[in-house]
């Protein structure tokens, strides 16, 4: 949802299923501005229950427990990214650098969560529903979280051309998330963060087959920056990640050729492994302070509400009739001093 009203063939996709939600919440920025106007970032590696089909964790993750962060004020955006099985053969050979990982140790889901301040962040922590509801409901979808604060004003957004603000779904073209393991004996955690912004998302970023490039710094793990009890928090494996990077492109053809140009010494000189997922869907739950429609309502139901054809149900009236003050997103922080006080 945004400040306008959106109609069905604004999302609608052959299936009948939402694609994305244009310009939901955007107030005309695009993609890029509106992320680096963010602070701070949580990306939070996720593993499911191995007792329960993927599909199932997927969807519970996506319809039940991504709905309630919609809920909370303090979330600048919210994206659940799903990924696919490592893609080791995208890459050249490097000596000393390893492009393997195994099964067991792949993350499945990567929720990214931006804030614009520490006051927002702060906001959505103390919450109740942040600080008990969400953490309690973890244990039902999740077999494994490592969840880490990028450093402040870390995360950027070095190019976004996709014309996809709000995706609901696969992504329109291919992207991939691409997971740095540092070597041993590296100078700094600067240092790390500082090549892979400089010397590869940067050039990333110029190359015209790219379509979008962030970059994300990561503070070395020691252990998860959300509390979930029940489930481990330990990394699975020894390979824990100092940065990622989400890369999108114009086709599959191109990605040899940008990861040729970075296979170099200075990359095996500082790290140790890469492993590449490829991004099978994205969910966008808040977008610019507000939830989508997805993060109101779950993505089934915006699914059907598309195929219908049914413009009323994106109606702000009925919208605040059903979900209340949680529509508003971030506004709800700016009206909080003038209430009674009830949260």
């Amino acid at each position: 949802m945004g400040d306008g009203k959106q109609s069905a063939k604004d999302t609608a996709r052959p299936d009948g299923a939402p694609a994305a939600e244009p310009g939901a919440g955007a107030d005309g920025a695009d993609t890029a501005e509106l992320e680096n106007a963010a602070e701070l970032t949580l990306s939070a590696f996720c593993w499911w229950r191995s007792d329960l089909p993927q599909e199932v964790c997927e969807d519970y993750w996506r319809d039940v427990h991504g709905i309630m962060f919609a809920r909370v004020p303090g979330l600048w955006q919210l994206r659940q990214l799903r990924l696919a099985a490592n893609r080791s053969d995208l890459w050249p050979g490097v000596r000393g650098v390893s492009f393997e990982v195994p099964d067991a140790a792949q993350p499945r889901g990567l929720p990214h969560g931006l804030f614009r301040s520490e006051a927002e962040l702060a906001a959505f922590a103390g919450h109740p529903m942040a600080r008990e509801t969400i953490p309690d409901d973890a244990h039902n979808f999740l077999g494994r979280i490592g969840a880490q604060l990028s450093p402040p004003g870390g995360g950027r957004t070095l190019l976004d051309r996709s014309d996809a603000p709000a995706v609901q779904g696969p992504p329109p073209v291919p992207t991939f998330v691409l997971c740095f393991v540092p070597r041993a004996g590296v100078a700094s955690t600067e240092e790390f963060h500082r090549y892979l912004a400089e010397h590869v998302a940067r050039p990333w970023s110029g190359h015209p087959s790219a379509l979008r490039v962030r970059v994300e710094p990561l503070p070395p793990y020691a252990r998860s920056a959300m509390g979930s009890p029940g489930v481990p928090h330990q990394w699975p494996n020894d390979q824990t990640y100092l940065g990622w990077i989400e890369l999108a492109v114009r086709d599959r053809g191109a990605v040899g050729g940008l990861l040729a140009g970075t296979a170099t010494g200075e990359l095996s000189e500082l790290v140790r492994a890469v492993h590449t997922y490829p991004v099978r869907e994205i969910h966008t739950l808040i977008r610019a302070g507000r939830p989508t429609e997805v993060g109101l309502r779950g993505y089934p139901a915006v699914r059907a509400i598309t195929a219908a054809g049914a413009d009323n149900q994106r109606d702000e009236d009925l919208l605040h009739d059903l979900f209340g003050d949680a529509v508003r997103g971030l506004d709800q922080l700016r009206r909080r001093p003038e209430s009674s006080g009830t949260p």
